[in-house]
């Protein structure tokens, strides 16, 4: 099918449609005061001679112009040749009928990198935080001119086929169990990456775990908390490694030992790992987890199995605790602590939290659902500044650095 329309197409449409070009025209234009039945042949005619009218046929149509006037008006090296009367027709009709060009196509037209792939998994796209900072990253990349893409990563694709493209100036991704072949298959492709997390081969953000659960582990030991349970640890992931370092911190600052559980990923071998912690920097962590090992039942490893068997698991395990213990739970998200609170609140069991039960999230989902009662403790830091950080260290090829987010824990009755 022919893809644009000239104005000798425009004469077939409306012999064959039995209108006049005008008629044509201004059906093409989407003018509200447009008998339907006009509308109606147009189309038709149009199908029949195997036009296709796209939205860019529509503004130039509108604004009295070709197709190509419209195509340089919409290229940044050739808006100066389109004459300011017309450019300024060709904005008003773009604007009434909704028009933006597809600056992806455009990309693949002229091999010009201004797409930011953003990657998050696919899990990410069902949480109110990550679909959250995936729209503060968009408006700040196309702040800076450039044009954001959301490629989510199906579970098993390695990366989506955009993310290694021409096209494509950066790739956002998030840590996760395949960074490593992610990031080395990028760096192979000459694309430049930047990681929400951390990965020693790429430019990486993160906020300040570390000193965030050092807080939130002495608020606990401030509130009498006798058992601390830290979550899950994966070898390897930022937030895991940090967490369990701020909370060796807290506990060396104090000099005291409450009851601790740790749930580890089932590839994690304790000494190989404390080894690795040591080796970058979180002595405390080592040492802790090296102690932990010795302590029977401290530490299980068991298969993180998704949001609602992450609740299960917890749910069993705050019902088998013993009667009098005060547990913290310090080491999973604002909508896994949400869905327990929940089943609490579902079984009457609601006076259970702050009494017995202590709860800590780290990303502060109450500021973004605004219908939910601020109840949880959490760790917040600015989603503003995490975009901008991350593209601004994007912005040196060479840097392979960490950097770190200041972070808020904001203290509510749940601990």
């Amino acid at each position: 099918m022919k893809k644009s329309i000239s104005n000798r197409d425009l004469i077939r449409i409306a012999g064959n449609a039995g209108l006049t070009p005008e008629q044509v025209r201004s059906a093409l234009a989407m003018r509200n005061n447009l008998d339907a039945d006009i509308t109606s042949l147009v189309n038709t005619s149009a199908h029949e001679l195997q036009y296709s009218i796209t939205m860019r046929d529509r503004v130039a149509m509108a604004a009295n112009t070709s197709v190509a006037t419209v195509n340089r008006a919409y290229r940044p090296d050739a808006r100066h040749l389109v004459r300011p009367e017309i450019l300024d027709a060709i904005n008003r009709e773009a604007a009434r009928l909704g028009y933006k060009p597809d600056m992806v196509a455009r990309c693949r037209r002229t091999s010009r990198g201004n797409v930011v792939a953003i990657c998050p998994e696919m899990h990410h796209l069902a949480n109110p935080y990550y679909t959250s900072l995936i729209h503060v990253l968009s408006e700040a990349v196309s702040a800076r001119g450039l044009h954001p893409v959301i490629a989510p990563v199906p579970t098993d694709w390695l990366l989506p086929d955009i993310a290694q493209s021409s096209i494509t100036n950066l790739v956002i991704l998030w840590e996760s169990d395949r960074i490593d072949k992610q990031v080395a298959s990028l760096n192979a492709a000459g694309r430049r990456v930047v990681v929400v997390g951390h990965h020693q081969q790429a430019a990486s953000v993160a906020p300040d775990w570390v000193d965030a659960y050092e807080q939130l582990t002495l608020r606990a030991m401030d509130q009498s908390y006798s058992a601390m349970h830290l979550g899950y640890f994966t070898e390897g992931r930022w937030i895991a490694c940090a967490r369990l370092e701020g909370v060796a911190r807290a506990l060396a600052r104090r000099g005291e030992q409450p009851d601790l559980k740790l749930w580890l990923a089932p590839d994690v071998d304790v000494h190989r790992t404390a080894e690795w912690l040591a080796d970058h920097g979180m002595h405390n962590a080592a040492t802790l987890l090296v102690n932990l090992d010795s302590v029977p039942g401290a530490l299980e490893h068991r298969h993180s199995c998704g949001l609602q068997g992450v609740v299960s698991d917890l749910w069993t395990e705050v019902c088998g605790q013993p009667a009098g213990q005060r547990m913290a739970l310090l080491g999973y998200s604002d909508v896994v602590l949400r869905q327990l609170m929940q089943q609490l609140y579902e079984t009457g069991d609601n006076q259970h939290v702050q009494d017995d039960l202590g709860l800590a999230g780290y990303d502060n989902v109450e500021s973004l659902l605004h219908h939910v009662r601020p109840f949880l403790t959490t760790i917040s830091y600015s989603m503003e500044s995490m975009a901008d950080t991350l593209l601004s260290v994007a912005d040196d090829p060479e840097d392979v650095s960490l950097t770190l987010l200041e972070t808020e824990v904001v203290l509510r009755r749940s601990l």
